[in-house]
């Protein structure tokens, strides 16, 4: 039963790899192409989404899985043979829930460890790439805003870091607004941050206050791009970026101002989500052989399970959210899947029959043609 489950499950988790992964992949364009940077560095951005979209998406394969091959099983009479041969409804569910362990310890191991460090990574680099005003300022023809209330345009600019025709308008000052142009410019790294070299231009800074208007010619003037940029240094790190055991007992540095609540209910998601992965396939399991079993699969059998699947997985997202606004609630997250799987086994027990060897009463002996 666990080949059979395996192959749909390998199928099942690469589609929803993909189309997830896919989906995710698009948040991280803007900062991609706003910064300026090069498909390299998406790909990067893209590989370090992967561990989130793992977590989303190994639950629901391993139950698509575990319902595709024992509808297909159901069709093909091997279920009604191992009953036959005596193997009870528990019993068939072994391998199931050996399976569901596999996944989840697969699982277990993606959101304490990896999801963490990635995301951790990808917004310390997604920061990085937003802060790369250098990279952003290398894309002509375009107007663009590396930082508030900065507007920049190059008409034409080079890979050495040569650019001509050059727009900058400052209006980060409040009592007056600075517009530089100039007819070259070079864009120069040194140790205190990138500097925008400025030849043969002028600068006209417009005072508010007074309305009056300056114009200074220049034939060179260096313009500091280190303010513009915005360094990961000094970011709060969100909830999902720490690990299990300081979720739980959050320190005040941490926090850093705000509730506990969410970084509780983030850590107590990163335990409880793996169980998913052993509850589902169970309730794909009841919901097929459940009491009333028959020799063949029925669509309403497979509709009730994908119901009671997504039912669980939805309480579950409740149950965080209530977590997240009231701390005590933490148990919900654990008692959600735990009580899926109770239930499961709970139908499957009732179905068993009163003597080894013994077919339920719905269940009809496989004839002549079964064979």
């Amino acid at each position: 039963m666990i080949s059979q489950i395996l192959g749909p499950f390998g199928l099942f988790s690469l589609v929803l790899l993909g189309l997830v992964w896919l989906t995710q992949s698009l948040r991280v364009i803007e900062t991609v192409v706003a910064s300026g940077q090069s498909a390299a560095v998406f790909l990067q951005f893209a590989a370090l989404l992967l561990p989130v979209v793992i977590s989303m998406i190994l639950p629901v394969a391993a139950f698509a899985a575990a319902l595709y091959a024992l509808n297909r099983m159901f069709q093909d009479s091997e279920v009604v043979v191992l009953m036959a041969a005596g193997m009870s409804r528990l019993r068939l569910a072994r391998p199931v829930f050996l399976f569901g362990l596999l996944v989840m310890a697969a699982m277990a191991v993606v959101t304490l460890y990896l999801m963490p460090t990635a995301s951790r990574e990808l917004r310390d680099r997604m920061a990085e790439a937003g802060a790369d005003v250098a990279g952003a300022l290398l894309r002509e023809g375009e107007f663009l805003n590396p930082a508030d209330d900065v507007t920049v345009y190059v008409r034409r600019a080079g890979r050495d870091g040569q650019m001509a025709g050059l727009f900058v308008q400052d209006d980060r000052d409040d009592d007056a607004r600075a517009t530089y142009t100039a007819q070259r410019a070079a864009l120069v790294r040194t140790e205190a941050g990138p500097r925008l070299v400025m030849f043969e231009g002028a600068v006209q800074r417009y005072d508010r206050e007074q309305r009056t208007l300056s114009v200074l010619a220049f034939d060179k003037l260096v313009y500091d791009l280190a303010p513009l940029m915005q360094t990961g240094d000094s970011r709060r790190l969100k909830p999902s970026e720490y690990y299990f055991f300081d979720l739980i007992a959050p320190s005040v540095a941490m926090l850093d101002g705000r509730e506990p609540d969410e970084f509780v209910a983030e850590g107590h998601e990163q335990l409880s989500a793996p169980l998913y992965a052993v509850a589902l396939p169970l309730i794909a399991m009841a919901a097929l052989l459940g009491p009333g079993f028959r020799r063949r699969g029925y669509g309403k059998r497979l509709a009730a399970g994908v119901a009671l699947a997504a039912l669980c997985r939805l309480l579950g997202v409740a149950a965080k959210s209530a977590t997240s606004s009231f701390l005590m609630a933490w148990p919900l997250m654990y008692l959600v899947p735990l009580l899926g799987a109770a239930l499961a086994l709970l139908v499957l027990w009732r179905g068993l029959p009163k003597r080894r060897g013994q077919m339920p009463a719905e269940a009809p002996l496989p004839g002549p043609e079964a064979s």
